[in-house]
């Protein structure tokens, strides 16, 4: 499904290159669970927006589903984040102006899901995550934990193939923390890919191979 060969990220200096990642091979399977581990600033985020084409390598070839992304034009890429890839953020990424009714319902939207199809899908979701009275409030009127929880309501409401997370659980409490793991742990026996970003050892433990990554580069 996914495959990485000698990624490099850089930002050129008047000098020098600066590594954020450096020589990135990577195979990862159709229904595989990753969790990606390793300290701050070590290049965790940045392979994750890579693979989730959010962000493009300095050098390297990245295929997806046998796709060369890195020759891809933006529109193919647009269809495969509306299609295929779905995305929990660490800051949330919520819109502002829209209820969490409404945001739930955005990837939905951009699918091109009919009316009736798309209530009940938000409704199921806002049931699942105990949210439904909260339906009509927008992002600034909740807590962090919730706006996580709408954030990922959101990133699975379109059942995407591929589901990247950046420390899905870093706002939540615990309780929540095993919540949303449990639920990521269901999504992936469902037949979802899952790659996880995380500093908990327990909640890395979900994923079916841990890969750590150290001064941006792969530990063996």
């Amino acid at each position: 499904m996914i495959r990485l060969e000698e990624i490099d990220k850089y930002y050129s200096s008047k000098f020098q290159r600066i590594f954020v990642l450096k020589g990135i091979n990577l195979e990862i399977e159709q229904g595989e669970f990753i969790s990606i581990m390793g300290p701050s600033g070590a290049g965790k985020s940045t392979l994750l927006n890579i693979i989730g084409l959010l962000d493009e390598p300095s050098e390297g070839a990245y295929y997806f589903y046998d796709e060369p992304v890195h020759k891809l034009k933006e529109k193919k890429k647009t269809e495969y984040h509306r299609n295929h890839i779905g995305f929990i953020f660490q800051a949330y990424h919520l819109i502002e102006d829209l209820t969490v009714y409404e945001n739930i319902e955005t990837p939905l939207l951009y699918k091109g899901v009919k009316g009736k199809e798309r209530k009940a899908i938000v409704a199921d979701l806002l049931d699942r995550f105990n949210i439904v009275a909260k339906k009509d409030l927008f992002p600034q009127q909740l807590s962090g934990g919730q706006q996580q929880l709408v954030g990922i309501a959101r990133a699975i409401a379109g059942k995407p193939n591929l589901l990247l997370a950046d420390e899905p659980t870093g706002n939540l409490h615990t309780d929540q923390g095993k919540m949303i793991m449990d639920l990521l742990k269901q999504l992936n026996e469902e037949g979802m890919t899952i790659i996880q970003v995380t500093h908990n050892q327990e909640f890395a433990n979900y994923g079916s191979k841990i890969i750590n990554i150290v001064d941006g580069m792969v530990e063996e």
